[in-house]
């Protein structure tokens, strides 16, 4: 088994990412009933990292965010064992999913926020910040992440530095 693990470190400041899920599975982590995500091929990113959710069709909108504390790959039987009832999935779905596969990847989340204001994708076109989302996920660095989260209404997560002596 392997697994990467925040404990108390701070969220990667370098980069997100934007998970792409249908909209009954964003809906259920924005509500907390969904803290597990899988995907047959796990990300390769430094937990934990912010995760943008983009909710596919017929949404086609940014409608949240929320943490990945940790990524876990493990053998199938395994990995329902471990996670199955955290994932919003019936065991058919499951099998279903993984079908020719050997293992699986666990996404484990946390602080799902709901967005105030939802960013469709014709936004995130005009903006600039994304021609169009990504199949499963993709990496964004921390300077679009921060333009995706002022779209839809949030503040900048990724302050820059103060100066020194600055007085207003």
């Amino acid at each position: 088994m392997t697994e990467r693990g925040r404990g108390e470190r701070p969220v990667d400041p370098d980069r997100m990412m934007v998970l792409s899920l249908k909209p009954r599975f964003a809906e259920m982590i924005l509500s907390g009933s969904k803290t597990v995500e899988l995907r047959r091929t796990g990300p390769r990113i430094r937990v934990p990292t912010r995760a943008l959710i983009y909710a596919t069709t017929p949404v086609k909108a940014l409608v949240g965010s929320c943490i990945v504390e940790s990524v876990t790959t493990v053998g199938l039987a395994v990995l329902w064992e471990a996670y199955g009832s955290r994932t919003g999935l019936h065991h058919g779905e499951f099998r279903s999913y993984f079908e020719g596969r050997e293992a699986g990847s666990a996404l484990v989340l946390s602080e799902a926020c709901r967005f105030a204001r939802q960013v469709p994708l014709a936004d995130l076109r005009a903006s600039r910040c994304m021609d169009r989302p990504p199949q499963s996920y993709s990496y964004i660095d921390a300077t679009t992440g921060d333009q995706l989260l002022r779209l839809a209404g949030r503040p900048r997560l990724h302050a820059p530095t103060a100066q020194v002596g600055h007085t207003d």
